[in-house]
Parts: C-alpha cells; sequence; structure tokens
C-alpha cells in the first residue's frame, strides 16, 4: 500500500472504531491523550498584515502535512487550542476532493488578530478513525433536482448562491442559517426566511464567467445562455464548515479552442462571499483571459477601483427584492480590463499558467442579514473593498514538530 493511500484513505467505519463527540461537548477541556491520540505537532499561523482577519477560512494541504509528517492520518486527528494551559477544540473539516476516499484538504476557521503568530496543536494517531459530529453545521451545497437540471446551490450561514448553466445568481437571508434543503423550485418569490434577489436572465448574473478570444467574448455557459459548454457540476463537500461545488466546463464547438475550464465554487461558515477558484485546461503557452460578470441593476449606483481589486454596484434587483448590492472582489495584478457592454460589466483578468485564479462574490440586500447602513452604496462598497483586503491577505502556515 502506498503512503498516501495508507496514511489518508477515509476508512470504512464497519472496520474500525469510532468516537462520536458532539460539538457541545467540547465547552469543557479535553485531555487529547484520553482520546487515544499517539502522536503530536504543532500548526503555526502567521497574519503579516496590520488588520484583524474574522473568521478567517485556513486550508491545510494534506500532502503537505504528509511531507512534515510521513504517517499522518487524516481520518484519525483532531485540532486544539493550547494557549490558555489547556485544551480547547478547534473544529476542522477533512475534504474529499477528487471523490478516491482520500482526503485532500483540512478546512478550519481562525479569527487571526495583526501582525500576529498563531500556534495551534494537531494531535492524530497513524490507525483508526476519530469523528466529530458538530451539533449544528454552517455550510451545505446540493445539486439541482430534476432530470436534465444543470444546477447547483452552496451556502454559508449567512449567505447562499446559485449556480444554472453558467449564469450565478444570489440569495438574501432574512436571518442567519441553513436554506437550501428547503429552498423551493420558485425562489423568485419572498419566503419565510428570504429569496433569490437576482432572478433573471440577462446575464451571467454575479460572477458568471466568460473567455476572452481578442475582442470575442465566450460564455462560460450552456447553449440556453448563448455558450457551447458542456457543464458538469459535482458536490464535493456540504459541510459543516465549507460547501463546495466543482464546476467542470468542456467546449461542445468543433471549430473553437479547447477552452476547458474547472471552477470551485466554495462558501465558509460565519462569512458572507462566495470563493471561486479557476483553473483553465490549456496549454501554458496558450494566455488565458476571463472575464467575471456583475449584472448591471435597474437606479445603480456603481464603485470600481482597479488598484483596490473592486467592482460594486447598488441599486434594485428583481422585482420583489428591490435594493440589493453586487460585488466581485479580484486581485489588482490579474486585471486586464472592464468590459461594460450589453447586461453585464465584465472584469477581465489574466489565468497564470499553473495557478489558480481566485475571486470573490457577494450579494447584499436591504432587508436582510448582509445589507448595507445608509448611504447605502457608499456603505457597500466599503463593505466590499475592506473584505477583499481582509481575504487577499497572504496568511502563512507552516508545520513545526514541538
Amino acid at each position: 500500500m502506498s503512503r498516501r493511500t495508507g496514511t489518508h484513505a477515509i476508512a470504512a467505519t464497519a472496520a474500525v472504531a469510532v468516537f462520536f463527540i458532539a460539538a457541545l461537548a467540547w465547552s469543557q477541556p479535553q485531555d487529547p491523550k484520553s482520546l487515544g491520540f499517539k502522536k503530536r505537532f504543532v500548526i503555526e499561523i502567521k497574519n503579516p498584515s496590520s488588520l484583524t482577519l474574522k473568521n478567517h477560512p485556513l486550508i491545510l494541504s494534506v500532502d503537505e502535512i504528509l511531507a512534515f509528517a510521513p504517517d499522518f492520518n487524516s481520518s484519525n486527528y483532531a485540532i486544539f487550542d493550547e494557549t490558555r494551559g489547556d485544551y480547547r477544540l478547534v473544529v476542522s473539516q477533512a475534504d474529499d476532493l477528487a471523490k478516491d476516499r482520500l482526503h485532500r484538504e483540512i478546512v478550519l476557521l481562525r479569527t487571526l488578530p495583526p501582525s500576529s503568530t498563531t500556534e495551534l496543536a494537531c494531535y492524530y494517531s497513524a490507525k483508526g478513525t476519530f469523528q466529530l459530529m458538530m451539533s449544528t453545521a454552517k455550510a451545505y451545497a446540493r445539486l439541482g433536482r430534476g432530470p436534465g437540471n444543470v444546477s447547483a446551490g452552496w451556502e454559508s450561514n449567512l449567505a447562499a448562491f446559485k449556480f444554472l448553466n453558467g449564469r450565478i445568481e444570489a440569495y438574501g437571508k432574512l436571518y442567519p442559517g441553513l436554506v437550501l434543503k428547503k429552498t423551493p423550485a420558485d425562489d423568485g418569490r419572498l419566503q419565510e426566511w428570504g429569496m433569490n434577489i437576482l432572478s433573471g436572465r440577462a446575464s451571467l448574473g454575479l460572477g458568471g464567467l466568460s473567455l476572452w478570444d481578442g475582442k470575442i467574448c465566450i460564455p462560460l455557459a450552456a447553449s440556453a445562455l448563448g455558450g457551447a459548454f458542456e457543464i458538469q457540476p459535482t458536490v464535493l463537500a456540504a459541510g459543516p464548515l465549507r460547501a463546495l461545488v466543482k464546476v467542470e466546463y468542456s467546449s461542445t464547438s468543433p471549430g473553437q479552442r479547447d477552452f476547458g475550464t474547472v471552477v470551485f465554487l466554495s462558501a465558509f461558515a460565519d462569512n458572507i462571499y462566495s470563493r471561486q477558484d479557476i483553473s483553465a485546461i490549456a496549454a501554458a503557452s496558450v494566455p488565458v483571459i476571463y472575464g467575471a460578470c456583475l449584472q448591471k441593476l435597474r437606479a445603480e449606483e456603481v464603485s470600481f477601483d482597479k488598484e483596490k481589486g473592486l467592482l460594486a454596484a447598488w441599486g434594485r434587483g428583481s422585482e420583489e427584492a428591490d435594493e440589493i448590492g453586487l460585488a466581485v472582489l479580484f486581485t489588482p495584478s490579474d486585471f486586464v480590463g472592464l468590459d461594460e457592454n450589453g447586461a453585464a460589466r465584465t472584469i477581465k483578468l489574466r489565468a497564470r499558467p499553473g495557478r489558480k485564479l481566485t475571486i470573490w462574490t457577494l450579494g447584499g440586500w436591504e432587508r436582510g442579514i448582509v445589507s448595507a447602513a445608509a448611504p447605502a452604496a457608499k456603505n457597500w462598497a466599503q463593505t466590499a473593498g475592506e473584505l477583499g483586503q481582509s481575504l487577499r491577505v497572504p496568511v502563512e502556515v507552516r508545520f513545526k514538530s514541538r
């Protein structure tokens, strides 16, 4: 058996002992050794900025952990905060991204003070499994219902998003919680929990993607939205901390350059945005320019700042939603242009070979829990800009023996 398979394969629960512990049971300190863990290493997290990074998602590569600790078992570990001299559990989520029964990433959330170094202890045993059952999940994802429905939804407890044939829409929530399990098909009308604030088909919506071949814009969408792509969404993680959907695009036009693309759409507990990680399937010598869409709104006020990586708008959304806010956040060094033709504004971004292109989107609603105080347009743009600044902080993570 290979080292990879032997150290973090997702074990069948019938073959090993499994510990089920409700999250509420961790309100008191727990000694990791009493749970059978044999080994320990330290996760060191550095915030080099002057900003407080609240509920900041940290994504740990299991391969990088294995390079440091070859016998690490991602099915039998737990992370603790020991800074107060006791053991406080840090809830985490191990995800199988390739559906091959191997964990590839571990996700946790942490508030990082300005210019700080945070240390967490990871305890593990090379064999067996340990499973934490959370009392309340704060992230969820699902595929659309019905045959031939190329759609998916993903959410945190604060925000929710919908993908359909290449278009992306946003939901407004009236209170924190998960709603996609019970959302009806007609979600353009006000429900007791909130509503879809951007329903319609005028454009690719909020963060829907296109490709630029010179001056030609090619929607990354199904034929129903003017594209020529086959689209395959897959739910990779349905919480409790991260909801993650993978969308694969493949061209159906025989005369078109092969612009295959893979996009990972995610939402994190206690956060208001959707993250998109975009990878082009193309030769390294072929430059790829992507467009990220922001639908134009009625009676809108628009803020654009390429130096801050911000495109935001506040205006009127769907009829029942009334006033809403939309924003796309990006890394300024990726920016190559802004196209304002048609029903949407499109941020044009350069994809570099061998590196994922990342953007973030958010939707706000005057009646929702994600909103902006008056003057709404100004404060919405300010909120989005400050969020983008926090998300782009190059947080450093490394592993140590002590």
